[in-house]
């Protein structure tokens, strides 16, 4: 579901869901909604941000960086190389986890 993702990239950036919900050009309300959908994947991804976009009014750019940045960095934990430092991998693969379990 959207809600996890969106979850995990507010906390990672740090956003209240008022200004996550201006990111996107949408309500509150409206991002609520939009967190009941089904996350985009695979070969359809670009044709479903675009019906989520249009259906609930929301900015398909921003929608599609969101999860696309979100996906680079669950790629990243998931490398045994990760730059990141233990403490902030810790972190990161805890909110991954969660996304999994929602």
């Amino acid at each position: 579901m959207l809600g996890s993702v969106f979850a995990w990239y507010r906390d990672l950036e740090d956003l209240s869901v008022q200004d996550f919900a201006r990111r996107l050009g949408c309500t509150v309300e409206t991002l609520y909604w939009v967190s009941l959908c089904r996350k985009p994947e695979g070969a359809a991804f670009s044709e479903h941000v675009n019906q989520i976009a249009d259906h609930f009014g929301i900015d398909a750019f921003e929608l599609s960086k969101v999860l696309r940045d979100m996906e680079a960095t669950a790629a990243l934990l998931a490398t045994e190389n990760s730059p990141l430092e233990p403490e902030a991998r810790a972190v990161l693969m805890a909110a991954l986890d969660r996304e999994k379990n929602s």
